[in-house]
């Protein structure tokens, strides 16, 4: 049976005129409709607008060519392939940033009831988790349903004394690390807790002071999980930042009703810069004709418009901004865009830098500094959000592109064959409407 049209992404697509060019990366992905199901009838685009869309993808086109050199591959078989490698498997199977470390509220001794704290309630893929840390400090992370009736566990407590979460409706508690019930208070004296009273536990991982979840099925645990770590915040030289000597970091995390797919491109576009965020980090003055050189990397691709600088994508959806200016002011951005629900996303920011170190002394100046950062972000929430609506009104994402368009690009066409799949292997839970 044929989904429904999309109301979240519908795109239009031209498969004679992608085939032509075999270029799937300027393809826009298939729709998705509000119930996350993926529309695989996209509509042709004729006439006109076709021969229009032909001609405004040629730059990027013979840029691509020249990147390819003699190789017989499409652009897509060429940098898209190199994007994480084995990131290629379903979406599920990839650590996600959830949440800063520093956020984990922990169990307290003596802290019960309604002294105890409440435990971090996040959705990640469409599937809603609920962090915490036990009594020892570990990170724990559990599907966000009680096994007895269903109720959200993050809108019970921590137990300070077990370290265990509580549900609010009956007070079952839950170990964090097998997800198992360990305590039913209304259990008659020697009878045993029933065997299914567990929820889903999933791994988690500590790195760069964020917590990552892994979203893939509970047989990867032990196996592909942690075989494959979230790669740590590093310089160009390969050394960690976080605690470098003479670099101070800043953090922040925050929720968008943007889909994440649309912020990263946004953070892959220079052009953007000295217009949409003007009166920040951005002038007029600065507009200049931009011309973006692509290279693979382990996890990704990169891209760089000037010597020194340079933009990253690594699977599944984390982006890298390297230093503006080299050796004089570094500044190394890491910022993680997990999909949250359809249309929303999470992004978890670190930017490292070796410069007005002196702020982070002076908390006014830090909540300054933080006030700026988010000003930048919201500057570029005020635009994506315009556009998303105008996808929901049946706009084109892309209806043209010029040659610095080729990493955001390069993107879409990872997002196609990942999140844009359709099938069982989607994003979103099925009757989902976000």
């Amino acid at each position: 049976r044929r989904p429904p049209r999309s109301t979240l992404f519908p795109y239009t697509t031209s498969s004679d005129l992608w085939n032509q060019f075999t270029l799937a990366h300027f393809a826009p992905p298939p729709s998705v409709d509000a119930a996350g199901h993926i529309a695989s009838d996209g509509r042709r685009v004729r006439g006109h607008r076709q021969l229009a869309a032909r001609f405004s993808c040629s730059l990027a086109f013979r840029r691509a060519q020249e990147l390819k050199g003699t190789e017989k591959l499409s652009l897509g078989q060429t940098f898209v392939a190199g994007v994480g490698g084995r990131h290629f498997e379903p979406k599920s199977r990839q650590w996600y940033a959830a949440a800063l470390s520093a956020d984990l509220p922990k169990a307290e001794l003596g802290k019960v009831g309604e002294k105890a704290l409440f435990p971090l309630a996040v959705s990640i893929l469409g599937d809603p988790v609920v962090l915490w840390r036990d009594g020892f400090g570990k990170a724990c992370c559990l599907a966000d349903k009680c096994p007895h009736r269903s109720a959200p566990l993050s809108m019970g407590k921590v137990n300070g004394d077990t370290g265990a979460i509580e549900c609010i409706y009956h007070g079952w508690q839950l170990d964090g690390g097998s997800g198992k019930v360990t305590h039913i208070p209304a259990l008659i004296s020697g009878k045993a807790i029933p065997s299914n009273a567990a929820s889903r536990a999933y791994p988690v991982c500590e790195q760069n002071n964020v917590v990552y979840v892994w979203m893939g099925p509970e047989k990867d645990a032990t196996t592909e999980a942690f075989c494959d770590l979230p790669p740590q915040d590093i310089d160009d030289d390969g050394m960690p930042l976080l605690g470098k000597a003479g670099y101070v970091c800043q953090y922040m995390c925050v929720d968008l009703p943007i889909d994440h797919s649309l912020m990263i491109e946004n953070l892959l576009d220079p052009a953007h810069i000295p217009f949409a965020h003007e009166g920040t980090i951005g002038k007029r003055a600065m507009a200049a004709p931009l011309e973006m050189k692509l290279t693979k990397t382990t996890r990704g691709i990169r891209g760089s418009v000037k010597e020194g600088y340079s933009l990253g994508f690594e699977a599944p959806c984390n982006v890298l901004h390297t230093p503006p200016k080299p050796g004089k002011m570094d500044m190394w951005q890491y910022v993680n865009c997990t999909p949250t629900a359809p249309g929303q996303m999470r992004m978890v920011y670190r930017a490292y830098r070796n410069f007005g170190t002196f702020l982070d002394k002076i908390p006014p100046l830090r909540r300054l500094l933080t006030r700026v950062s988010q000003k930048i972000v919201f500057q570029d929430y005020n635009l994506l959000i315009g556009q998303q609506q105008r996808l929901r009104e049946k706009a084109l994402a892309w209806n043209c592109a010029i040659q610095v368009d080729s990493l955001p690009l390069v993107y879409r066409n990872y997002w196609k064959r990942t999140f844009g799949k359709t099938g069982q292997d989607g994003p979103w839970w099925r009757g989902w409407d976000g």
